[in-house]
């Protein structure tokens, strides 16, 4: 369900000893884990998926049980994880094998470690026909994948390829089961979901509408204010969209072109003006910005929290992490900053910023309050109206 995951102390891996925070698993518990593969003791393979890369001992500490309790079955690594770090995969997840890229990039490798047939020996099912849910009321799709920007930060184009929509009918048919099995909250986790917005999302949420099917919408990856248009938001309003981020990043015009150019300041405060004119609640509506970018200040990051609530709607922070194969991570390590051979751990983006940037503990604090004490202030003023 959704809310706090189940957190469990551990030791503190060698590289962060001194940090001064705790180092926690969070997730399942590892007695239930073990019921799970135990149901699963017949499976001929095991395939583990990975999530950002500074989370990789949870992989290894997945790995690990799995090899303990079916240990004469394969394990084979693939995710986010093994894409941007298959040298460090090879040599500490435990894997058998490690994929990097997509399935559809990796498939006959699969097929030939596994001894199968590299054709499907059946038609393809979606996810949904198989059985997998777990009746909660909430999902994730997807309507396509990469992305047409090319922000120096970002590794959208490393994990997904180039942008490329999925079928308009296959998004409409994953929506239909979804309402069928209840779930009444959508995720949408595009990396750039208002690209070609008319032939792309608008069918869907007009078939939607036809059909009589209702969701609330949410856009945790964050949007493109830029492709905010005034139809676009009248079709978000219209369509139950209940969480609308946008992501700017930072205020800083020369910043923002040295990162790719894919937002100005003024594109926010369209999307924002468009959003609220469509009816749309400022409630619902927060924009990104990242702390610690290379070269950037904390007195860039307040006047971002400052240009944020000047709009009415809420900042959100999240720090900057460089990720192998970005703009940016060839211009950190031309610097120094980061290196092929360092631990993973050390770009976790709690850690990065702070041992690089030299921003201290009090202006971290008081960031995170400041676009607190923003949000807080919005709810108040939004509640009193």
């Amino acid at each position: 369900a959704p809310g706090r995951l189940l957190r469990q102390v551990v030791e503190t891996p060698s590289p962060l000893v001194g940090f001064g925070r705790r180092f926690a698993r969070y997730g399942i518990a590892p007695e239930e884990m073990g019921r799970r593969l135990l149901r699963h003791s017949d499976a001929q393979a095991v395939l583990v998926t990975s999530g950002m890369s500074y989370w990789y001992p949870g992989v290894q500490w997945t790995i690990a049980m799995i090899k303990e309790l079916l240990s004469d079955r394969p394990v084979v690594l693939g995710g986010t994880y093994a894409t941007l770090w298959p040298s460090h995969a090879a040599r500490h997840s435990g894997a058998d094998l490690v994929l990097s890229g997509p399935l559809e990039q990796v498939g006959n490798a699969l097929a030939d470690f596994l001894r199968m047939p590299r054709e499907p020996i059946r038609p393809p099912r979606p996810w949904y026909e198989l059985g997998l849910w777990d009746g909660v009321a909430y999902g994730a799709v997807v309507t396509g994948r990469g992305c047409v920007f090319r922000c120096s930060y970002c590794a959208s184009r490393l994990l997904h390829g180039p942008y490329s929509p999925r079928p308009i009918p296959a998004v409409i048919r994953e929506l239909e089961a979804l309402n069928h099995l209840g779930v009444t909250d959508v995720a949408f986790y595009d990396d750039a979901l208002l690209v070609d917005f008319p032939t792309r999302l608008r069918p869907i949420l007009e078939a939607l509408e036809r059909k009589g099917l209702g969701f609330r919408f949410h856009t945790p990856n964050g949007l493109h204010a830029r492709l905010i248009t005034p139809e676009v938001a009248r079709w978000m309003a219209r369509s139950g969209f209940a969480t609308i981020r946008m992501s700017l990043e930072t205020v800083d015009r020369g910043r923002q072109r040295k990162t790719g150019g894919k937002v100005s300041n003024s594109h926010c405060v369209e999307a924002v003006a468009n959003l609220l004119s469509a009816g749309l609640p400022a409630a619902n509506i927060g924009i990104y910005l990242l702390m610690g970018l290379p070269g950037q200040t904390p007195e860039e990051v307040a006047r971002g929290i400052e240009f944020v609530a000047s709009q009415g709607v809420a900042p959100y922070l999240a720090e900057f992490s460089p990720i192998p194969g970005t703009a940016d991570w060839e211009r950190l390590l031309g610097e120094g900053r980061v290196s092929w051979d360092m631990d993973p751990l050390l770009t976790n983006n709690t850690v990065f910023f702070r041992y690089n940037w030299g921003y201290s503990e009090e202006e971290i604090e008081g960031l995170i309050q400041m676009a607190i004490d923003v949000r807080a202030k919005l709810k108040r003023s939004l509640e009193e109206r």
